[in-house]
């Protein structure tokens, strides 16, 4: 009988069965991750005109809600683009809104933002061609293209000024990121 229940303990041991001596605490849970909303259109829906360039070149700004900002978030940073766009032949698509140093406390932007290069709350906001502020979709053609709204946490605030562009923006904050959430949305005239 010994020898049998020998042998079930290396078969054991050797299949796997056996329990570790100090078995590792359970891994934590993840966080939740950073979720951006509109009460103007759902995730992956139709931007209405309202906020785009078919109803006015002047459109109010998309309003925007986001939860679970990660822990040692002090900054965030917006940015909505048209994935869709080729420029002079290359990678770059059409950027039509980005902000930086959005408090950590804000959880939403409102619906028309004002198109100035920094707001009360000490956001700097720019746009295309030189413009700052929300520049809304305005894509002309028969299909739909495809606008993105990232919203990039980070564990600090960006030293940049108003002038400063999208290449320099996106290179500061490397190195600075916690957390990302997208929010993705369609439009064509």
């Amino acid at each position: 009988m010994r020898r049998f229940s020998f042998a079930v303990a290396i078969l054991a041991a050797a299949c796997g069965f056996a329990q570790a001596q100090n078995p590792a605490a359970p891994a934590a849970p993840r966080p939740p991750a950073l979720v951006v909303t509109s009460t103007a259109f759902e995730d992956g829906g139709v931007i209405p005109d309202k906020y785009t360039q078919k109803a006015s070149p002047t459109a109010p700004s998309i309003p925007l809600s986001w939860v679970n900002a990660p822990a040692g978030t002090q900054s965030f940073v917006l940015m909505l683009h048209d994935l869709d766009v080729v420029s002079n032949r290359s990678m770059t698509d059409s950027l039509h809104w980005l902000a930086w140093n959005i408090p950590a406390t804000a959880t939403s932007m409102p619906e028309g933002v004002p198109n100035t290069p920094t707001l009360t709350d000490g956001t700097v906001q720019i746009a295309h061609r030189n413009t700052h502020g929300f520049v809304g979709p305005g894509y002309p053609g028969p299909n739909y293209h495809h606008y993105t709204v990232q919203l990039i946490a980070l564990d600090s605030k960006l030293d940049l000024p108003s002038t400063a562009t999208r290449e320099q923006v996106m290179a500061a904050v490397n190195g600075k990121i916690l957390g990302k959430g997208v929010l993705s949305g369609r439009f064509h005239r």
